[in-house]
């Protein structure tokens, strides 16, 4: 069992960051805010932060926050390319119950001189610091499925395996609103005994599960997540021994077959349909294209009515 502390979670962000850096492609789009547009009660103490896109670049465009009396101040920030993150952090505390609004700039991506969308989001400031860390219980479960999309580099079709995974609730001194989820990959082909980064987001609405992409190659076979949220102001939880895992296909699938809801009996008479399917389009071939009577006290549409009333359904095995 891994258990990621905050010394470990900023070790693997770390090493994820020093790792070669493939240029994604698609639009370097601003993705999510932290707090988000709207938010109340941030804390006096907090650090602001937005998600782009992983194809997003930070060459210093301006971060604007306009302060109440619309006081407008370009604040320095930091950019981390393994999360997308752009952060801010006021050199004084922010005024308890003064109504703020940040700028976030459009950045341009990795492999285009394009920019993507910017944002702004508008928000109310509490009458306390966060001094407490985040309670969440991490990672529970997670439901997997094959995507097959074009591709944002090619017009070729890509497989990649979805992951949902499931959260526990999470609360903060400092609000709910201020938390971002990190999500890492503990278990999987390549991970070796590693914790990998894959997901850094705002925490998705309560009851909502985090949905993750990977490439097939780095999913396949036994693949656990563990899951953690860290406040405004760096802590983090203490939810990272938490691991949620299951087991994936490589494709090409067995897709499994129903009918209606008869179990076993029901795959037995799909099982007969299919073969006969077969046997009657073998011997029509040997009869020149003539009609074979599989049952012989029905007429030809009797039986195309039985072979096309099974009602077969086909799903992914999971």
């Amino acid at each position: 069992m891994r258990s990621l502390t905050a010394a470990a979670v900023a070790a693997a962000l770390a090493a994820a960051a020093g790792s070669a850096r493939a240029a994604p492609c698609g639009r370097p789009d601003l993705v999510d805010m932290v707090p988000g547009d709207g938010a109340t009660g941030v804390p006096v103490n907090a650090t602001l932060a937005a998600h782009y896109q992983a194809s997003a670049d930070y060459l210093g465009e301006d971060v604007v926050l306009v302060a109440p009396g619309s006081v407008e101040e370009v604040l320095p920030a930091t950019f981390d390319a393994t999360e997308g993150r752009l952060a801010v952090t006021p050199p004084a505390p922010l005024v308890p119950g003064g109504s703020y609004i940040i700028r976030w700039p459009a950045l341009r991506g990795l492999s285009t001189a394009m920019p993507g969308t910017g944002g702004q989001s508008r928000f109310t400031v509490g009458t306390a610091a966060d001094a407490q860390s985040p309670v969440f219980g991490g990672a529970t479960g997670v439901a997997w499925d094959l995507e097959r999309r074009v591709g944002d580099c090619s017009d070729d079709i890509e497989e990649r395996m979805v992951f949902d995974v499931s959260l526990t609730p999470a609360s903060d001194d400092g609000g709910r609103g201020g938390l971002t989820l990190l999500l890492f990959q503990t278990v999987g082909p390549h991970a070796d005994g590693r914790s990998i980064p894959v997901l850094s987001r705002a925490l998705p609405a309560a009851g909502a599960a985090a949905r993750v992409a990977l490439a097939t190659p780095d999913a396949v076979g036994e693949v656990c997540f563990a899951a953690l949220v860290r406040d405004t102001t760096g802590k983090v939880s203490a939810s990272g021994s938490e691991e949620a895992c299951v087991v994936t296909t490589a494709p090409p699938f067995f897709n499994g077959c129903s009918v209606g809801a008869g179990g076993a009996r029901a795959h037995a008479v799909v099982a007969l349909a299919l073969a006969l399917a077969v046997a009657r389009a073998r011997r029509r071939r040997a009869l020149g294209g003539a009609e074979l009577d599989v049952f012989p006290d029905r007429d030809v549409d009797e039986q195309d009515e039985f072979f096309s009333g099974s009602e077969v359904g086909f799903a992914h095995r999971r």
